[in-house]
């Protein structure tokens, strides 16, 4: 939703009360460039949260800051160490995840194993292309922020890495990664929007995606089907047909 040239969000549920009030918070550390990612950044986008998220995901480009960006986090009045320590701090209570990217320049991924190279070019990607969405959550409309989230486009190429990444008892992640993937496709490219966007972007994301849209959408897509029984039971009634379906479309436009 668009009111006066920004971009809007109203996000339902009292789960969203403290992300929202998290990415408020974050908007004051001056970061510089940055970009909401992850579950949040998929519910602003698909003007609703969808499935349940606890935690916000951010890229930031460190290159202008004077200290690693979760140092600069750690300033805020109401930021906290994470138990876990590494790129996790605590804000507003909420575990805030930060990941350091850099612009990309060509040739820059030559010779980087395809999984390490579409988490490079699809994050750094996501920073380049976000745009400001202002959020409220209706259960608490004065909790309101403002701030750059990953556009549809770039969520798909990341949410593809992670399905690629991840490791070990990862059930319930690998079946979100999916679903994100099926929803947005199914709800935003019916224009062809989030395919016409990758297919505009770098020639490096543009390859991976498309391989790794294939690998799990198309050629893998009964696996992919498979991880979504760990989900709940709106995740578990998509059909690989289904996948495939959505996924189709974009594997033409970037083939």
């Amino acid at each position: 939703m668009t009111s006066g040239g920004t971009e809007q969000a109203l996000l339902a549920g009292p789960a969203m009360v403290p992300l929202v009030r998290a990415v408020a918070a974050l908007g004051e550390a001056g970061l510089g460039r940055y970009a909401i990612v992850g579950g949040v950044a998929v519910a602003v986008r698909l003007g609703r949260a969808h499935r349940a998220t606890a935690d916000v995901d951010t890229v930031v480009d460190e290159s202008s800051l004077r200290a690693q960006a979760v140092e600069v986090v750690l300033e805020l009045p109401h930021a906290q160490p994470h138990p876990e320590g590494g790129n996790k701090v605590l804000l507003e209570g909420t575990q805030v995840e930060i990941m350091p990217v850099q612009s990309l320049y060509p040739g820059q991924l030559e010779d980087v194993p395809d999984d390490d190279a579409l988490f490079v070019a699809s994050h750094s990607w996501a920073l380049e292309t976000a745009t400001v969405v202002t959020v409220t959550a209706l259960e608490d409309p004065t909790v309101v922020a403002s701030a750059p989230f990953a556009t549809a486009a770039a969520l798909v190429a990341m949410k593809l890495h992670a399905l690629g990444s991840r490791r070990g008892d990862a059930a319930v992640k690998r079946a979100s990664d999916v679903w994100d993937i099926y929803r947005i496709l199914l709800d935003l490219d019916g224009d062809g929007a989030v395919r016409s966007a990758l297919a505009g972007g770098p020639e490096e994301l543009r390859h991976l995606v498309r391989d790794a849209a294939r690998r799990f959408l198309s050629d893998g897509v009964t696996r992919s089907r498979s991880w979504l029984v760990a989900g709940d039971e709106s995740m578990d009634s998509v059909t690989a047909d289904e996948l495939r379906y959505v996924a189709a479309p974009l594997i033409a436009a970037l083939s």
